[in-house]
């Protein structure tokens, strides 16, 4: 049988697989960490982040906004500032329609706690976003790819999550929503365990066991991310598995699917996926577990150099391959099987 060459869209995504590079993460992350970046406590290095934030998506190619809004859980209000990056398409789409316009998002929160320089939480998701805009912007793009870098996720000090809810509101009515076609969150993406050292919520193995059986298999080595997703997500989620097992050098997936009659716990709502979930947007958080896994959260001691490059990479590549197929392609591919090698 006569093998079929690949398409021009399967060989533009496997180039953006080759493309991240580790040492620009890595670069990335050490740019960040150079204070912490709570607004409160650090106005300076706060602001110096959101415009490094903003200088390399405008290199990436993207359309840049700045969204201000109020931080109000604070004994006086204060200003907080989203960095908004857009890569709308380049090419027009072969069909017409509403298919052609919906656009994926793909979100980090770039403050940190006061006094941490927040390597893990969350320069990691922040590095892998702008590795992403970098690579996605070098594409011929079908449709569009939104990356937001979100202030204010940290408790601030009672609750957190205002630049994500700022920037779902922002979005207005139904109609607007529904053109994200998902929204995918990175919320510490940088470190890993060895053996024994992965602990777990209470009831994970009932609520998940096909995430625990994985654990399990790896003896609960701290070795892969969380998808969280609620009902609606489950797709966007499964769309993530795929893209990683379809790779050669994609992260590992634990799989943590929430089903709709179930309530959703408080560990499982702590990022900015959550004021998606409540605007009826598909969202997953993709993450290391946090205080599970990684001794340095919300410590001084969460520095670059406690973060393994190599597994960053591994989820960047993941993320950029799930946003290249988004961008190129017309329709997102159901079940992706070419190994990108």
């Amino acid at each position: 049988m006569e093998m079929r060459k690949p398409t021009d869209e399967f060989a533009a995504i496997a180039a953006a697989a080759k493309s991240v590079q580790v040492g620009r993460i890595k670069a990335a992350v050490e740019r960040l960490c150079i204070s912490p970046r709570h607004s409160g406590d650090g106005v300076n290095s706060h602001r110096k982040a959101a415009e490094f934030i903003a200088d390399s998506l405008l290199q990436a190619g993207c359309n840049v906004e700045r969204q201000e809004f109020t931080i109000p859980a604070e004994p006086t209000p204060r200003p907080g500032l989203n960095v908004i990056g857009t890569l709308n398409a380049s090419k027009q789409p072969k069909t017409a329609g509403g298919a052609g316009s919906r656009a994926l998002l793909i979100g980090a929160h770039y403050d940190t706690v006061a006094g941490s320089p927040g390597a893990d939480d969350n320069a990691s998701g922040v590095a892998v976003l702008m590795e992403c805009a970098r690579v996605l912007g070098k594409l011929d793009r079908r449709r569009p790819v939104v990356f937001v870098a979100f202030d204010a996720e940290e408790r601030q000090p009672e609750v957190g999550l205002h630049g994500s809810t700022a920037y779902v509101q922002s979005l207005g009515d139904s109609d607007d929503r529904s053109k994200i076609a998902a929204a995918y969150i990175l919320e510490m993406v940088g470190f890993t365990a060895p053996a024994g050292e992965q602990r777990i919520p209470a009831g994970m193995q009932l609520a998940f066991p096909r995430a625990f059986d994985r654990l399990v298999n790896e003896k609960f080595a701290g070795n892969s991310v969380v998808a969280i997703s609620n009902w609606r997500s489950r797709n966007a989620s499964r769309t993530l598995e795929r893209t990683a097992n379809s790779l050669q050098g994609g992260v590992a997936i634990l799989p943590m699917e929430l089903p709709r009659w179930m309530p959703v716990p408080l560990n499982l709502r702590r990022s900015d996926h959550a004021p998606f979930w409540g605007a009826g947007i598909p969202a997953v958080m993709i993450g290391d577990t946090a205080n599970f896994r990684n001794p340095n959260y919300h410590e001084p001691t969460d520095t670059p150099d406690t973060l393994d490059y190599g597994f960053i990479s591994q989820v960047a590549r993941t993320v950029t391959v799930l946003a290249a197929q988004h961008a190129v392609t017309e329709e997102p591919r159901r079940k992706p099987r070419v190994k990108l090698r």
